[in-house]
């Protein structure tokens, strides 16, 4: 038994949860511009923690982020598409000779599995050329299981090493009370700090918020990221 997935890929333990029922991920990346397969894990040929390789009909190169691997994923191919309709202005901005700039942040090992790390539009990047991948420390708090839903973002506008990275949390009360957990908010405190020693400082969450309702979400459920620091002031 299979299950395909797109476009981010599934947490590892996850994975091999599903492996343990006799049941095979397989992770995939697709976008509606590129029609819109792009790359996809095959039973054989599959990484975990990868979106796949690249399918032949499509051409995938990393336009490098200063000093790092990881960069915008850029495609080209039969697959792609032309422009927008009546849109020259939004196609010369995505567009780039042939090549259509994915917006998505990622990476490609030696065996040509590529990988996604992150969205450009959310990545911080500090005074110090230092890059911090949002969906990276969302994705390890995530794991917290009393953590119904998280978004990490900085605080303002500063870019400097000691910008404030904030966790955004809405918790998940049922768990909390079925667990008994009296101190919410200290134990939240305890898991961050578990979590910020795996990691390098200027990754490190400075500041908790605790949210009473869930984010505002998009028609396809996607968490409305930017609504969020325009309703905190930030």
């Amino acid at each position: 038994m299979y299950i395909f997935l797109e476009p981010a890929p599934l947490d590892p333990k996850y994975v091999q949860g599903f492996r343990d029922f006799g049941i095979t991920v397989l992770n995939g990346y697709g976008i509606t511009e590129c029609s819109p397969v792009i790359s996809v894990c095959r039973n054989n040929y599959l990484r975990d923690g990868s979106i796949g390789q690249v399918l032949p009909c499509c051409e995938v190169k990393i336009d490098k982020l200063p000093g790092s691997d990881d960069g915008e994923i850029l495609v080209k191919g039969k697959t792609v598409m032309l422009g927008y309709y009546k849109n020259e202005k939004v196609t010369r901005e995505v567009m780039d000779d042939g090549w259509f700039r994915t917006g998505d942040i990622g990476k490609i090992d030696n065996d040509g599995f590529l990988y996604i790390t992150g969205r450009k539009k959310n990545l911080i990047v500090l005074r110090n050329g230092k890059n911090i991948y949002p969906e990276e420390l969302e994705m390890l708090i995530s794991n917290i299981p009393y953590v119904e839903e998280v978004v990490v973002y900085c605080e303002g506008d500063s870019i400097d090493i000691d910008t404030n990275i904030i966790a955004e949390v809405y918790l998940d009360n049922e768990y909390i009370v079925s667990n008994e957990i009296e101190d919410v908010k200290k134990e939240l405190e305890k898991d961050i700090d578990r979590i910020n020693s795996t990691l390098a400082h200027y990754k490190h969450i400075k500041k908790i918020r605790i949210r009473d309702n869930e984010f505002e979400k998009t028609t396809t459920k996607k968490i409305k990221r930017f609504a969020i620091k325009t309703a905190t002031g930030d």
